[in-house]
């Protein structure tokens, strides 16, 4: 991304502008853009444990530069601190930028892409705004009172509406962006492992064994073994009660549908 007040600068940044720290690693810093000025690259970082919107964490940024001569930490070095300081400025502009696009896209009530109209749907699953038209953040759901939700909670990407000039719209249950369940679809998850958990039709080693089949098929709908897997879990469903089996088939189906949207 360009700068308006540095010709020769350009502002690269890494993924979603919402900090989430993995899990599995609690040391590593955040990449959160590349920048480069003048022929010179510098690495963004926020701390490793930062959560949310990396532009109120600015103050936290951290840079680094790689290391040419090798005498510097995991081949990088602190740059000199104006270097910082402008590396900083830079990459909180690109954010500012980022964060205006982000609202006048969410005022005309369509994504960047230009395909999809931007969605707002209450935690429970009921679908508020889908068509293109503009929607207040915050609001509640008119049917149930729930939260009102326009983007993955775990990701922060749009969730997206129908497509542009469409008629037609089916209620997404996982992001397309990082593929984790939607709240409406976790939900059903839960209850799905509750299930499981009391049914005494099956044996300790069967619940645990359907629970890890349904995971793997909803962590990624579209993965290869997928239908394998789905097969495996209506085998072995064939030994719960009769209310499992339906619940549990009846989310299959769910996934299935969204495993062949594009």
């Amino acid at each position: 991304m360009p700068n308006r007040g540095f010709t020769s600068s350009r502002v690269v940044l890494e993924g979603d502008r919402f900090l989430s720290p993995p899990p599995e690693d609690w040391h590593s810093l955040q990449r959160i853009a590349t920048v480069y000025v003048a022929g010179n690259e510098y690495r963004v970082y926020a701390p490793a444990r930062a959560e949310g919107d990396s532009l109120k964490r600015v103050q936290h940024f951290s840079v680094r530069q790689p290391d040419l001569d090798g005498f510097g930490f995991n081949g990088e070095i602190e740059p000199p601190p104006a270097c910082r300081v402008l590396a900083i400025r830079l990459v909180r502009e690109a954010l500012e930028m980022q964060e205006v696009d982000l609202d006048a896209s969410r005022a005309t009530g369509v994504l960047a892409d230009g395909l999809h109209c931007w969605a707002q749907i209450c935690v429970r699953g009921h679908v508020q705004r889908a068509d293109g038209f503009a929607f207040k953040p915050g609001e509640h759901c008119g049917k149930c009172g729930s939260a009102c939700i326009d983007a993955c909670p775990e990701c922060k990407v749009p969730i997206r509406g129908q497509v542009t000039h469409a008629n037609i719209y089916a209620l997404p249950n996982f992001c397309h962006a990082c593929a984790l369940a939607y709240p409406w679809m976790r939900d059903k998850l839960d209850t799905a492992h509750e299930l499981l958990n009391h049914d005494d039709d099956l044996e300790l080693d069967e619940r645990k064994a359907l629970w890890d089949l349904l995971q793997y098929v909803m962590s990624d709908p579209k993965a290869d073994l997928v239908p394998a897997k789905r097969k495996l879990i209506t085998i072995k469903l064939q030994q719960a009660t009769a209310a499992t089996r339906e619940f549990v088939l009846d989310l299959l189906a769910r996934i299935v549908v969204e495993s062949v949207k594009p």
